[in-house]
């Protein structure tokens, strides 16, 4: 991502809370991100999988090929990886269209791969930009087949604050859609983006842009599975009205578990892989917040780190969360 870096409102300077029950969130960190890296590691582990820069002697290790994440550039300062697995899912469904379309379908297929690519990397530096603009800190992007991450750290701001870091990424959508439906404009001589331009590639090419955006941008705002922005921005609206730790837990694995349940049943409809490892995903993050809640030990999820369950007071820990697209 994700996605996802959002935090709860800000402590009060009170005394310590007797329960985990009324201490705010920071509900915006992915659960499987360290809440407490140290200042040289390298950029932090992404659903499971290792992010760093191969080394010469890399020949010599037994990571396995498709668990390392180069860095590909480096970009407003922020170092962009991208999961080999991304370059797999372009090339494999290159090779389907080349068997199975025509050159000129072909060809808007491996044009629109290249304008999922940077439109998922506008989306995340939307995030890292929002990140900044509050005082966050910014650690690094990872592309994957799912979309984008971006590993940010907000702990100095306050729920309004993470709800704009949150929907900064979505916003990114509205300017780029602004711009392909003028391109599209300019190429079919019409606005009118209800109908695919047959034999016309730019009103082709701009018609995917257009509804690449719209799809985007409604699929993280109206969809609240953790740990999407619309779930997000959902948990800083909870921490905006003080809901309480457990109540907005049990309020965010509840919606999200029937979100990610429909997203893997719209996919199986379509028949498209695609939603059903989205599904998956936002399924697998839920159940993880699920059995720390289960347990009583939900403060120790790292959504909750950035606050000290029993004293009230802010962790001083960095805690990295990550945007998910």
């Amino acid at each position: 991502r994700d996605s996802p870096s959002r935090h709860a409102l800000a402590m009060s300077s009170g005394g310590a809370r007797a329960t985990d029950d009324v201490v705010p969130m920071n509900p915006f960190q992915r659960s499987d991100a360290p809440s407490a890296p140290s200042q040289s590691a390298e950029p932090f582990p992404a659903i499971g999988n290792p992010v760093f820069t191969p080394r010469a002697d890399d020949a010599e290790t037994n990571e396995p090929w498709y668990s390392r994440s180069p860095k590909l550039f480096t970009i407003m300062g922020i170092d962009v990886h991208v999961s080999p697995l991304l370059y797999t899912y372009i090339v494999f469904t290159l090779v389907l269209t080349a068997f199975s379309a025509s050159f000129f379908l072909f060809a808007l297929q491996a044009f629109a791969s290249v304008l999922l690519f940077f439109t998922v990397l506008v989306h995340e530096l939307g995030h890292c930009a929002a990140a900044r603009a509050v005082g966050g800190q910014v650690s690094h992007i990872l592309l994957w087949p799912l979309g984008g991450l971006a590993y940010v750290n907000v702990d100095a701001t306050d729920a309004k604050g993470d709800f704009f870091v949150s929907f900064a990424g979505p916003l990114t959508h509205a300017p780029m859609l602004a711009g392909w439906v003028a391109t599209f404009a300019l190429a079919t001589g019409s606005t009118d983006i209800s109908e695919w331009p047959r034999d016309n590639f730019v009103g082709a090419l701009a018609y995917e842009g257009c509804w690449l955006n719209i799809f985007l941008f409604l699929f993280n705002v109206c969809i609240p599975a953790y740990p999407l922005d619309g779930c997000r921005m959902l948990m800083a609206l909870l921490a905006m009205c003080s809901v309480s730790l457990t109540t907005t837990a049990t309020t965010i694995i509840c919606l999200s578990t029937v979100m990610s349940l429909g997203v893997i049943a719209y996919g199986f409809w379509l028949v498209q892989f695609m939603p059903v490892f989205v599904g998956a995903f936002t399924l697998a993050e839920t159940y993880k917040l699920y059995t720390l809640l289960k347990s009583g030990a939900l403060e120790e999820h790292p959504s909750f780190a950035k606050y000290n369950a029993m004293s009230g007071r802010r962790n001083t820990n960095t805690s990295w969360n990550v945007q998910a697209v």
